[in-house]
C-alpha cells in the first residue's frame, strides 16, 4: 500500500480522534446509485477484508472515498433521442425546436439511466494526525476537491488548507537546474519539463536524459522555468515535484520494497513504513522551499 502522487493539505481546524472518525464515516458510506441518480459518494472501507472505516497505524489513519457512477455514454443517448426525434418530426409535419430537443434528451436520459452500468472507483487518503496533514492519492485536481468536499461534509468542525510554501516549487527548481546548491538530502534525477512564461507557453521536456547544467540553464536565460522535476529523496524514494506542489510518480526504491510478509502482514507493514517514510519526505520538500507560507 504506497501511494503514487500525493495532494497534501494543512488541517487548520477541528479536533479529530479515530473513534470520531470511524464514527462519522460510517455515518456516511457509499450507497449503491439509486435508479434515478446519475452518482453516488461515501466512504468504503480501505480494506474489503475488515469493516473499519478506517485503518490506523498510531496516529496515521488510511481511509477511502468510494465513488458510484452510472455509464451512460453521449453516443447512446443522442442515438436513442435521435430516432425519437425522427418520430414526433414524421409526426408533426416540422422539425422540433430547440426546447423540444432538450426535453426529449432529458426523456431519454430518464429512460436509460435505470438501464445503465455502473462503475466504482476509491481515492484513498492518509490522515497524519502528528503533522495535522490531510494526503490525498491522487493526481486529478478534480477527484482531491471531490475528496475534500465530502470529507469536510462528513467531519464537523473539520478545516483544510492546501500546503503552500513561502518559495514557489517553479522558483526554487528553477534555482536548482540554475546551479543553486540542492539541500544534500535530494539528488536530481533524469527527468524534467521547462515552460515559457509567454502566452504561447513553449514547452522543453527532458525524459531518462543527465541534465546538463549548460543546456538546462540556456532554456532558463532565454525566459522558461522548471514546472516538473524527477528527484530522489535519501536514497530511498523517487518523485517528480510539480510546480504545483503536487508529488508524482512517487517510487519506493528497493531498500523499501523486499518482504516475505503474508499479504495482511505486508498491508500493514507498508502503510507503516510509508507513513513513516513520506511524513518526512513531505517535511523535506517543505524545508527545501523555505518552510511554510501560512498566508
Amino acid at each position: 500500500m504506497w501511494f503514487r502522487n500525493l495532494q497534501a493539505y494543512r488541517i487548520t481546524g477541528g479536533n479529530i480522534t479515530l473513534n470520531s472518525l470511524e464514527e462519522a464515516l460510517s455515518q456516511r458510506a457509499l450507497q449503491p446509485c439509486m435508479q434515478m441518480e446519475m452518482q453516488s459518494r461515501g466512504w468504503v472501507v480501505p480494506r474489503e477484508e475488515k469493516e473499519s472505516f478506517v485503518h490506523a497505524y498510531g496516529q496515521q489513519w488510511l481511509v477511502a472515498l468510494g465513488v458510484e457512477k452510472k455509464l451512460l455514454p453521449a453516443g447512446v443517448i443522442n442515438q436513442h433521442a435521435k430516432s425519437r426525434l425522427v418520430q414526433i418530426e414524421q409526426m408533426q409535419g416540422y422539425k422540433p425546436g430547440k426546447k423540444q430537443v432538450r426535453d426529449i434528451k432529458e426523456a431519454t436520459i430518464i429512460e436509460l439511466l435505470p438501464r445503465a452500468f455502473t462503475q466504482r472507483h476509491k481515492t484513498y487518503a492518509w490522515i497524519d494526525g502528528i503533522n495535522n496533514r490531510v494526503v490525498i492519492d491522487t493526481a486529478s485536481p478534480n477527484k482531491a476537491d471531490e475528496f475534500v468536499e465530502v470529507l469536510l461534509k462528513s467531519v464537523n468542525d473539520l478545516a483544510l488548507e492546501p500546503l503552500d510554501t513561502q518559495i514557489s516549487p517553479a522558483s526554487a527548481m528553477t534555482r536548482w537546474l540554475s546551479g543553486d546548491d540542492l539541500p544534500s538530502i535530494f539528488t536530481i534525477d533524469r527527468d524534467c519539463e521547462l515552460q515559457g512564461m509567454s502566452d504561447e507557453k513553449a514547452t522543453v521536456k527532458y525524459t531518462r536524459h543527465v541534465l546538463e547544467a549548460e543546456e538546462t540553464t540556456r532554456h532558463i536565460r532565454a525566459g522558461k522555468r522548471v514546472i516538473k522535476l524527477a528527484m530522489t529523496w535519501n536514497s530511498k524514494v523517487s518523485f517528480v515535484l510539480q510546480d504545483n506542489l503536487q508529488l508524482r510518480r512517487i517510487t519506493p526504491l528497493d531498500i523499501l520494497k523486499e518482504s516475505t510478509e503474508s499479504d495482511e502482514e505486508l498491508f500493514a507493514s507498508d502503510f507503516a513504513i510509508m507513513t513513516g517514510e513520506l511524513s518526512q519526505l513531505i517535511t523535506d520538500v517543505i524545508d527545501a522551499l523555505g518552510g511554510e507560507d501560512h498566508g
